[in-house]
């Protein structure tokens, strides 16, 4: 081989991924890598225990704000769906009809006097 050839074997054989030693001078570049994951994996070990810990306390904290309210925690979602359910916000709305005929058994019955029968009757009438 001639000096052309000898040099465009080294060019090429640079191009191709021929591997420089570590400018840094380390002897295995892995060990940086390895150093790298074993931070990290310390790092996600101590987030994720925090992440228990911290859905730990909110179970806890939920669990003592139910019972104090007097609801079961592990019926909690259906009870409230069941009082959603019987609420004056869910329920059919009335007609007017309806209204006007319950506001006349109030009367009738004495709960109401007079004056707030009149009352309620315009605000009856008037609304949409």
């Amino acid at each position: 081989m001639n000096l052309t050839e000898d040099f465009l074997v080294e060019q090429e054989s640079v191009d191709f991924g021929m591997v420089q030693p570590d400018p840094f001078g380390n002897p295995n570049p892995w060990n940086d890598l390895v150093v790298g994951f074993g931070v990290f994996g310390v790092l996600f070990a101590i987030a994720f225990v925090a992440m228990i810990g911290f859905i730990v306390f909110v179970v806890v904290r939920n669990y003592k704000a139910s019972k104090n309210a007097g609801l079961d925690p592990f019926t909690l979602q259906t009870e409230l769906a069941v009082r959603a359910a019987k609420s004056q916000m869910l329920a059919p709305r009335q007609s007017r009809e309806q209204r006007l005929a319950e506001l006349e058994d109030l009367l009738a019955r004495r709960v109401i006097t007079p004056e707030e029968y009149q009352q309620a009757r315009m605000k009856i009438l008037t609304e949409d």
